[in-house]
């Protein structure tokens, strides 16, 4: 942390300024009586040298402020998942094709959904879930049928396969095995889900993108809570509070049990994001969000407690559009 500067006028002994590098302010104050036009021109420019003197420090938090995020990646138009540094770079790679959920599970392997022979109007194609440690190593492979575009490492050591095609939750334990069914309410297709996730009181939720809706299910495929927004929705939240956060097309939002929203953040707000469509999503500690705006202008986000844009990916950074995302600079479980 750097000193306050004082600087004194040498004309005038008993005027000075006092330079806050930590605050980037200037006070001036002491002269009496009023210098002539002279000594505040010599003051001014030993002044001006102070002041420079905290330009290195005021660069050094900017670039701070644009420091990466270290993310686990799952990017479609690469077919691969990526993970990325403090700067940006790639440091690890796996192919997958149409992969858009991922995981860093705590052992230190990758776990996330793939499509191979992806076509969006086919409900037919090869797909599955794989788990890889970092040498590339397959250590659990589940092979399924039809579009999948979630999947999630369960507390009891299975794993829970969002089916979108076959319109249903799979429960799938570490040897293959479909161990349970969920059925959801929208129709099995292409949108039928996105984003499904276990909660600790062992329901599910499930942003069901094409019915513009969030439904909590009971493990017999019971309703027992849904909440309708305006837009196509693409990940869900359960908050410790109980609140749900939501994103999707247009906008993220916090809404409470009874359906009330709290806030609301919509791309109209944030013309400089490019938003095309809020994808996978993750909330930090502090009540930050992380979020992967999937072929937008900037493909990740992060907003602060107050829901305003307190980082934004680099501009000289570009990747390939993707939607899965997970911070790997946050301890703990990650809320996403």
């Amino acid at each position: 942390m750097n000193p306050v500067i004082f600087t004194q006028c040498q004309a005038n002994p008993q005027g000075c300024a006092r330079v806050n590098p930590q605050s980037k302010t200037v006070s001036v104050f002491g002269f009496l009586p009023v210098p002539s036009p002279n000594c505040l021109g010599r003051f001014a420019a030993h002044l001006l040298l102070c002041i420079a003197a905290i330009q290195p420090d005021t660069q050094a938090g900017e670039a701070a402020a644009e420091a990466f995020r270290p993310i686990v990646y799952a990017t479609e138009q690469a077919k691969k998942i990526l993970q990325c540094d403090a700067q940006g770079k790639v440091v690890w790679e796996y192919p997958a094709e149409m992969a858009r959920d991922v995981w860093q599970l705590p052992n230190g392997n990758v776990l996330f959904c793939y499509n191979d022979q992806y076509n969006s109007k086919s409900n037919n194609n090869p797909s599955g879930v794989l788990e890889v440690t970092v040498a590339k190593a397959v250590i659990f492979h589940f092979k399924s049928t039809g579009q999948v575009w979630s999947c999630q490492r369960m507390a009891d050591g299975q794993t829970l396969v969002g089916a979108a095609s076959q319109g249903k939750l799979l429960i799938v334990n570490p040897t293959g095995t479909v161990t349970r069914e969920i059925r959801l309410k929208s129709p099995g297709g292409h949108s039928c889900i996105r984003n499904a996730r276990a909660l600790a009181n062992g329901h599910f939720l499930v942003a069901e993108e094409g019915a513009k809706t969030v439904r909590e299910y009971d493990l017999e495929s019971k309703i027992v809570w849904e909440k309708t927004v305006e837009f196509p929705v693409y990940s869900a939240i359960r908050q410790p509070n109980g609140n749900t956060l939501i994103c999707g097309k247009t906008a993220i939002l916090e809404m409470d049990p009874d359906g009330l929203v709290q806030w609301k953040i919509q791309a109209q707000d944030i013309p400089e994001i490019g938003v095309r469509w809020f994808a996978g999503m993750q909330q930090l500690p502090d009540g930050g969000i992380f979020v992967c705006n999937a072929g937008g202008k900037v493909p990740f986000v992060e907003f602060g407690p107050d829901h305003r844009v307190r980082w934004r990916a680099p501009a000289g950074l570009t990747f390939p559009m993707g939607h899965g995302i997970q911070r790997l600079d946050i301890r703990g479980a990650p809320l996403k």
